[in-house]
């Protein structure tokens, strides 16, 4: 069960072991929290990162690691639903998530695997290959960059399993997403935001801006003028109003062995159900097949699901492997899904004190690290533009 991410040594941080009182408390070490306490640190805040379990362990270790443009849904569905404004301006601020964590990446000196790859997203049915070309039509009519990869220039590897047709996005990238995330917390620190693992929090009272209170299981308290809730799948347990406003939905994972390179990109397919990468060490990480039991795979238990990793590893084995294919590692992360796809960064409504930063919907490499900036620049400047976009105000 122990994500392939998580095999590199980590040192936690100790738990917070007395009171404490800053200018502003982050609940949450994934890669939105680390990011906003980062960003807080650098502007002379005082900052105190808690984090309940350790650093990546929860969604943000747990995940493929793709750096990918765009939501949940294909661009054509994203017009559909949003409108063809709101979808531009979604889409965009994705590229610039990707934009500040390759930023973040060069100015801090991260050792995270880091590629550009761009992305391959893949149709294995006549609707699907419709969809896929009307996707990537409408993304170049709006200024962003894909390009259709028929069948016949497709990889032999994935022609031979049924894929038909491609789009690929060339801005995309990939990274490991424990070292990168942890990367990120080790600057914080240098920037000086105190970072407490093993530090669950009981209860968030932020009806008062200035007098925000939190208090842990071992019955410390922080003392903030701000919160910043950025727990994705758990916010609902510190704030009941997003108890009906962001679900925990469980996604299944493996790891192989090294293997001879197959795959140049990561790759989506199945509607976005299915997805894989080879990573620099030649690695298969491959993730999805949710679908085969959506009602089954919700709750906060990082449990496996016998039948979908069994898909999963059949899968595999379709493809012209060199040499055995062997798995060596299983696990499953829980995401927090939001009620219409999109995350909710800005204020936290009934809570005054404080903003969150949840609900990224499985795309949490895609917006999450901008969403820490922006949270960030809240606090300092009252406004940001991802925050107008994406205010959690809308689901009220």
């Amino acid at each position: 069960m122990r994500p392939y991410w998580l095999d590199i040594p980590h040192r936690p941080s100790p738990a917070l072991a007395q009171d404490l009182k800053v200018d502003v408390v982050v609940i949450g070490a994934g890669l939105c929290g680390s990011s906003a306490a980062l960003h807080l640190a650098q502007q002379g805040l005082s900052v105190a990162l808690l984090e309940g379990s350790h650093i990546a362990s929860s969604a943000t270790g747990r995940n493929a690691g793709f750096i990918l443009q765009g939501t949940a849904e294909r661009y054509d569905r994203a017009v559909q639903v949003m409108g063809r404004e709101r979808a531009r301006a979604v889409h965009a601020l994705t590229l610039q998530n990707h934009q500040a964590m390759a930023q973040a990446i060069e100015s801090h000196g991260l050792d995270c695997q880091y590629q550009k790859r761009g992305s391959l997203q893949l149709a294995s049915s006549a609707q699907e290959e419709a969809e896929l070309t009307a996707a990537c039509e409408l993304l170049n009519a709006d200024g962003f960059e894909a390009r259709l990869i028929p069948k016949e220039d497709l990889p032999p590897a994935l022609t031979q399993t049924g894929h038909r047709l491609g789009v690929f996005l060339p801005g995309d990238g990939e990274v490991q997403p424990a070292r990168f995330t942890r990367g990120i917390v080790r600057a914080a620190q240098q920037a000086g935001c105190a970072v407490f693992e093993d530090t669950q929090v009981q209860s968030l009272d932020a009806q008062r801006p200035g007098q925000v209170d939190v208090l842990t299981q071992r019955g410390h308290r922080v003392q903030a003028s701000l919160a910043i809730l950025a727990t994705n799948a758990r916010a609902g347990q510190l704030s009941n109003w997003l108890v009906d406003k962001v679900d925990p939905v469980r996604g299944q994972m493996l790891a192989t062995a090294p293997l001879p390179p197959l795959f140049s990109a990561p790759i989506y397919a199945n509607h976005g159900y299915d997805y894989w990468r080879q990573t620099p060490e030649g690695r298969v990480v491959l993730g999805g097949w949710r679908n085969l039991d959506p009602e089954t795979e919700v709750g906060h238990e990082e449990r496996l699901h016998p039948g979908i990793q069994e898909r999963m590893s059949d899968f595999l084995s379709r493809f012209p492997w060199e040499e055995q294919l062997q798995v060596t590692h299983r696990w499953s992360g829980t995401m927090g899904f939001s009620r219409d796809g999109l995350p909710l960064v800005g204020p936290l409504p009934g809570q005054p004190g404080a903003l969150c930063g949840v609900g990224f919907t499985g795309h949490g490499f895609g917006f999450a690290f901008l969403a820490g900036q922006a949270l960030a620049a809240m606090v300092q400047h009252g406004e940001h533009a991802m925050c107008t976009a994406l205010d959690p105000r809308r689901l009220s």
